[in-house]
């Protein structure tokens, strides 16, 4: 007689999949679904949320769904589940990007429930970061938290490196801004104050530049600010000096990809752990071929996937949440 072993219930497979939605994507797109069947809760790319001028190789698709994966399998392990993972497991389906499969019950571990909770708490900081610089133990922390085998974070530290840095996403901005197909993606995937729209990036989480007074960053960030007013007032006269993660891979699989985007994600909730904020900024990385330029100028054997800036942030309250479409709208139960 064969032993059967125990499963998750319906109750638990919806709170993971609730903290994997809370997972960051590209313009909050949030191009995942997930099927749950014969205890096994699989992790689809949803494509009709594919950005097709940012991300025409859907590289950002596979990086936003990996970040995703790692947060439900944080949401089981903090319901006593020991999980395993098998990414990109039927190449007739290469839209079936990973299932994650219970191996049975376990003790929640304090620090699980507590990267539970940093999760949940987690969110994209677009705001500038306070001038104090994250400190070496910090940085030790984010890079460990990063690390698994073919999926590492490496700090632009040295002056020449962010200078490198500073002057290809200053390019790539440029780049993009004279797009028109891009400044209507843009304008698409924004929402105007109170919308309250489940997808997208609200007005109230974009910081707004009045004319004259731009912002003091070494690297240039996004403007969200195309057909919307930034609902969040920059502060005068900050000088930040973020720390800037590099998330590389050692090939460029698709399955490589899906990893940076689990990296990704362990690196923004050890951020919130240690009370620092965080933000993805992409666009060196949205297109093939500047994304190998940006390889090139900065001398990297191997793949960069996402940079992230990370600093200490503003005081006072929070940016309102950005939208999250409803659990019963992305999950559904074979």
């Amino acid at each position: 007689m064969y032993e059967t072993l125990p499963i998750p219930t319906h109750d638990d497979v919806e709170r993971a999949v609730a903290l994997g939605v809370r997972a960051p994507s590209i313009h909050n797109t949030q191009p995942w679904r997930w099927v749950y069947h014969h205890g096994v809760l699989e992790v689809h790319a949803d494509r009709s949320r594919q950005l097709s001028v940012l991300d025409p190789d859907g590289r950002s698709v596979l990086l936003s769904c990996g970040a995703a994966l790692e947060l439900a399998r944080l949401g089981l392990a903090a319901r006593g589940w020991r999980t395993d993972v098998n990414r990109m497991p039927d190449r007739d389906r290469p839209d079936l990007l990973a299932w994650i499969r219970p191996l049975g019950r376990t003790t929640v571990d304090p620090v699980v429930t507590d990267r539970s909770a940093a999760a949940e708490r987690r969110y994209s900081d677009r705001r500038p970061f306070r001038a104090e610089p994250v400190p070496d133990e910090a940085v030790d922390r984010l890079l460990a938290a990063a690390a698994d085998g073919d999926v590492y974070a490496s700090a632009v530290q040295r002056p020449d490196e962010r200078l490198d840095l500073a002057v290809v996403f200053s390019w790539a901005d440029q780049v993009e801004a004279r797009d028109a197909a891009y400044r209507a993606e843009l304008a698409h995937w924004t929402r105007h104050q109170g919308e309250g729209a489940p997808d997208g990036v609200p007005a109230s989480a974009v910081p707004h530049a009045v004319p004259g007074t731009p912002r003091h960053t070494d690297v240039p960030v996004r403007d969200f600010e195309a057909g919307i007013t930034g609902g969040e007032s920059l502060p005068e006269g900050v000088d930040e000096q973020p720390l800037y993660l590099i998330v590389s891979t050692t090939d460029d699989t698709p399955e490589a990809r899906v990893r940076a985007g689990e990296a990704y994600a362990r690196i923004a909730i050890e951020a919130e752990r240690l009370g620092l904020a965080s933000s993805a900024m992409t666009q060196a990385l949205d297109l093939p071929a500047v994304r190998e330029r940006f390889r090139t100028l900065m001398n990297w054997p191997d793949h960069p996937q996402m940079v992230l800036r990370i600093g200490w942030p503003q005081p006072g309250p929070r940016p309102e949440p950005t939208g999250r479409r409803p659990v019963s709208e992305v999950l559904t139960f074979d």
